[in-house]
This record gives structure tokens, C-alpha cells and sequence, in this order.
């Protein structure tokens, strides 16, 4: 039961209704509408009455399409309906139709292991508007991230199969936090394999782990205890500047978020930046490294920028970037 099969049916019903307009036409002689409704009514059995007087030959022809047709109608319309009924409810074709949109995604971030790290790393990003891909083998773990927003893959992240038809190659970040540094790693080492461009961030549970999933081509590797650690402490030492360095800040009054330089604004100094939108341009990075932010400085294609001020003049930023 599949696409191919649909469409037959579908050819066959028309084809059914073409064949007793045209022999209406060329018996009776009616208009094409006529014919039309006489078929499609004798098909259905409505009933209703025939359109003009029959000759004898046009109520053979009627007798024929009574026992042929209507017969043959209700074999395809209950064909169509099994048809219709199993592409909705068939888990298989469901699976291949929400694989073929994630195919289609582009610049799209990957989520590996959907445990509490992970579904708290995949909240996030979809609520700035990212597009993610969830990878876990627990599909009862994946119900609950489907109504987030989220695509999901039934899989092992560590199979590069399940990667590639999580759009891999097209993706512009992945996240693996699964509950196993040996799996992580080979992420790594997977991801990096099928695209070199990739950004990927890991999970290690201790600086050996870390170490490894460096060479092997981790952008950045989080060992989630340490970091909680440091945050707690950090916390307690300093909490208002914990907070806005965390990102935690964000109200109408005052935001900080870092942002690719919009194309509208390459070649132009960070003043420009300001004037044009109000915000404040906290930092620039340039290839991997933060300099200051002074007036005069030329933003360049590629550099990302860290930027503080109202709500709406931080989505003034953004915007220039869509816009480009």
C-alpha cells in the first residue's frame, strides 16, 4: 500500500468516469455535463433521474455500467479507503515521511541522548527558534520531545547511519550528552567523519574522557558536574554577575545575547552597529578570540558579536542578520 498504488486507484476511478461520459456522449448525445452526471449519479446510485429520454441502446449501455461499474466503483473505493486508512496509521510510513522533512533541514542542530541534560539543552535551542534533531533509542523518551516541537529519531546516535538520516551533513552544530563517554566519543569521531565542518559539543564525565574527545574533534567538551560546580559557586560569590554571564537575564528592560555579524553590517565599525540599532556591543570575537569593542573597530565577515540593551534592540540586531 503505498503512493504508487494510490495514484492507480485513483486513475482507475477517473478512467471509469471518463469511459461512461464519453459513452453517454456518443450514444445519447448529451452535453458533457449531462453525461457527466448521468455517470457519476448511475455509479453512486443516487438516482435522481436521467438528464434526457434513453434510447435503447443508452439503457444497455446503462445496464453495463450498472453491473460493471458499480461493482468495480465499490472495489476501489474500498481499496482507496484501506489505502488512505494504513498510509495514516502505518508506523513505518510515518517514519519515512518525518525522516524525509528532517532531510530537508539545513543549518539544523542535533541532539544526542534525550536524558535530563538533553532535553534541557533541547528546550532551549528550540525556544530561540532552532531547528533540532533528537537522536535516542528509547522511543518512550522521544513522545515527550515530539510535542516540544522537536524531530526525532528512534536510533543509536553511534551508528552513522542513524546520523546521516538525522541530516548530519547538512547540520550545522550537534550536542552529544549520552550517559556514556566510550559512545560520546565515537559521536565525535562519527559526526567529524561525515562533516569536518561540523560544530559539536560533548559531554565527558572527567578531563581523560575530555581530553579524548578533543582529539578526536570536539569544539568544546562540558563536564556537566564540574560545570554545576563552578555555577554554584559562582553563585555564591558573585550572583548578579553569575546570572548575566550564564545568560540567565533576559526582560524587556535589559538582554545579552551573542550573534553572528549581519551581512548588512560587514565593513561597518561597531558604532554603526549601535547607532543603527541601539544596542550595546559588548565583545567581539574574531577566529576563536574576544576583543574589545571599541567605537572605531570594523566589523568582518565572520565575526560574531556579543550584544546587551533592551529586548527590542536586540531583536533589531537579529533582524538585520535575517534580513542580509
Amino acid at each position: 500500500m503505498d503512493r504508487r498504488r494510490l495514484v492507480t486507484l485513483l486513475a482507475l476511478m477517473v478512467g471509469l468516469v471518463g469511459f461512461g461520459t464519453v459513452g453517454y456522449r456518443v450514444l445519447e448525445g448529451w452535453s458533457w455535463l449531462d453525461c457527466l452526471f448521468m455517470t457519476v449519479m448511475t455509479l453512486t446510485t443516487v438516482g435522481y433521474g436521467a438528464p434526457g429520454p434513453l434510447h435503447e441502446s443508452g439503457k444497455a449501455f446503462s445496464v453495463f455500467l450498472m453491473l460493471v461499474g458499480i461493482g468495480l466503483m465499490l472495489y476501489l473505493l474500498t481499496l482507496l479507503a484501506e489505502t488512505l486508512v494504513r498510509a495514516a496509521t502505518d508506523p513505518d510510513l510515518a517514519r519515512r515521511r518525518k525522516e524525509k522533512r528532517i532531510m530537508t533541514l539545513s543549518n539544523h542542530t542535533i541532539v544526542c541522548g534525550y536524558g535530563q541534560v538533553g532535553e534541557a539543552v533541547s528546550v532551549a535551542l528550540r525556544g530561540a527558534r532552532r531547528e533540532v534533531v533528537v537522536i535516542d533509542p528509547r522511543p518512550q523518551h522521544l513522545d515527550w520531545a515530539q510535542t516540544q516541537g522537536l524531530h526525532t529519531i528512534v536510533g543509536d546516535a553511534t551508528d552513522e547511519d542513524v546520523l546521516r538520516r538525522a541530516g548530519v551533513e547538512q547540520a550545522a552544530s550537534l550536542v552529544t550528552v549520552i550517559n556514556s563517554d566510550p559512545s560520546n566519543l565515537y559521536v565525535v569521531l562519527s559526526a567529524k567523519g561525515l562533516n569536518p565542518a561540523i560544530r559539536v559539543i560533548a559531554r565527558a564525565s572527567d578531563e581523560a574522557a575530555a581530553r579524548k574527545m578533543r582529539r578526536a574533534g570536539a569544539d568544546e567538551v562540558i563536564n556537566p558536574y564540574q560545570l554545576s560546580g563552578n555555577r554554584i559557586a559562582a553563585m555564591m560569590l558573585a550572583p548578579r554577575l553569575s546570572r548575566l554571564l550564564s545568560g540567565d537575564v533576559s526582560s524587556e528592560h535589559f538582554t545579552i545575547r551573542e550573534l553572528g555579524v549581519p551581512p548588512a553590517l560587514v565593513g561597518r565599525t561597531v558604532a554603526e552597529l549601535g547607532r543603527e540599532t541601539g544596542a550595546l556591543v559588548v565583545a567581539v570575537w574574531r577566529a576563536g578570540q574576544p576583543i574589545r569593542s571599541r567605537p572605531e573597530e570594523v566589523l568582518r565577515e565572520g565575526d560574531a558579536v556579543l550584544v546587551a540593551g533592551a529586548a527590542a534592540e536586540v531583536e533589531a540586531v537579529e533582524s538585520l542578520r535575517g534580513g542580509g
